[in-house]
């Protein structure tokens, strides 16, 4: 056969070579859709909730509370984190000692639901101030606030001003930092979410290295979450990961942050925040706008840790729970003030 006929041969063939290599990956595709859900059923029922399911506009939302005391610490995770309680360990087991903390999954996060109402930051506080009413905490909260979460506590303090007793940031952004935050486009993110809804994500995890790699976004991170928790933080990746409600969130990132900058600052409102001094070289401007939330609070106080990456609670636990501890302890001192005061000028 003549390479002229080798070459009209393979032109007839081609056609069929490519409906072959198509149907094989749409078939692959199923497969993995089916083994994907299979799985996400399984590990449902292999780990429950550990906290309560709470309606919250139709939907369920989880949330897990510990502790006791007359401040509510409430965590709010960041952008993709798939499960808070598992992220935020380093910190609740201690604080719990102390305080009442609160740790709520958003929707398309943890147990909650996903949702098709758009992720605009005024429904997301709303969304949080009914879950928080509907178990019964009135406040005062001290919102702890890691990453993109800064805009979920700064707009649930210009809301409820009466219902917040401080802010504690974790490396988080200031909103003037996120206005003008170039996110990763749908496009991008939507072939994520194909490649967990397939079962690829879920078929190289039985990778160690590459399980690893998507439970370690850092250098560090996981070092104080026991291991057996980390089988439920590989679940719950595989069944969050990317996934509708987690993409809108992001897309609305820009605009919930001016929402933020137009509604005002805080006055003398207790603003602590934490910065990454890793985040400080690798991200353009991210030193200048973390300076610059001094200006969201007349009562502020800035805590560079200079070996810390991005989920500072993974690297210095300790220093945090402290601050946290001081803060709400002074916050009870002062309302104890105010009481000794009132008491005298009704006695007078």
């Amino acid at each position: 056969m003549t390479l002229d006929q080798k070459s009209k041969l393979l032109k007839k063939r081609w056609p069929k070579v490519a409906l072959i290599i198509v149907l094989v990956l749409v078939l692959l595709g199923i497969v993995g859709s089916i083994y994907q859900e299979q799985s996400k059923q399984a590990e449902l029922i292999q780990y429950p909730p550990l906290g309560k399911m709470v309606e919250v506009e139709g939907k369920q939302m989880h949330v897990y509370v510990q502790g006791e005391g007359d401040v509510t610490i409430v965590l709010a995770s960041g952008h993709g984190t798939e499960n808070p309680y598992v992220d935020f360990y380093p910190l609740h087991e201690k604080l719990s000692e102390q305080a009442k903390v609160v740790i709520y999954d958003r929707f398309g996060y943890g147990w909650s639901d996903k949702t098709s109402v758009p992720r605009d930051i005024d429904t997301i506080t709303q969304e949080l101030h009914t879950l928080l009413h509907e178990i019964g905490e009135k406040g005062p909260y001290l919102f702890v606030a890691h990453s993109i979460a800064s805009l979920e506590a700064i707009r649930f303090a210009q809301s409820h001003p009466d219902e917040v007793a401080g802010i504690v940031l974790l490396d988080a952004g200031n909103p003037t930092f996120y206005e003008t935050y170039e996110s990763p486009s749908k496009a991008v993110q939507k072939i994520m979410q194909t490649l967990n809804n397939i079962g690829v994500l879920r078929m190289l995890s039985h990778i160690e290295a590459v399980a690893d790699t998507l439970l370690q976004p850092e250098e560090g991170y996981g070092q104080h979450i026991p291991e057996s928790l980390k089988k439920l933080q590989l679940a719950m990746f595989l069944k969050n990961f990317s996934n509708d409600t987690v993409i809108d969130e992001m897309l609305y990132l820009q605009s919930n942050a001016k929402k933020v900058i137009d509604a005002g600052h805080l006055g003398d409102l207790p603003l602590i925040w934490f910065t990454s001094g890793i985040n400080q070289q690798v991200i353009q401007g991210w030193s200048e706008s973390q300076e610059e939330l001094a200006e969201w609070s007349t009562n502020n106080k800035q805590i560079i840790l200079d070996r810390a990456g991005h989920y500072v609670h993974h690297h210095e636990p300790g220093l945090i729970i402290e601050e946290i501890s001081n803060l709400t302890k002074a916050f009870l001192q002062k309302n104890r003030d105010a009481s000794e005061k009132s008491e005298v000028a009704t006695i007078k």
